[in-house]
């Protein structure tokens, strides 16, 4: 069985037509964001660092066993620095 996410020009199901919908899924994706430099202050010196920034992604599925459709829902659920630091 493929399940596929619903495009936004579909008709998306409401619950009020008589859909079962059931979870059938959750995925996790990690997607590298990018990068970025900043500064700090160590014994009276300035340095520099450079942080990874990566999000990572939901993605649950949800198929109705009455008519066989599929939805999902995809969100950002977390964004991770490499380094902690203060974002200015």
């Amino acid at each position: 069985m493929v399940l596929a996410a619903e495009s936004p020009m579909e008709r998306t199901p409401h619950n009020h037509e008589g859909h079962n919908w059931k979870q059938s899924s959750v995925d996790y994706h990690v997607i590298e964001a990018g990068e970025h430099e900043f500064s700090y202050w160590k014994n009276f010196m300035k340095h520099s660092r450079t942080c990874h920034i990566s999000h990572r992604i939901k993605t649950v599925v949800y198929y109705c066993d009455i008519h066989g459709h599929t939805k999902s829902e995809t969100t950002l659920d977390e964004i991770n620095h490499s380094v902690k630091h203060q974002h200015e």
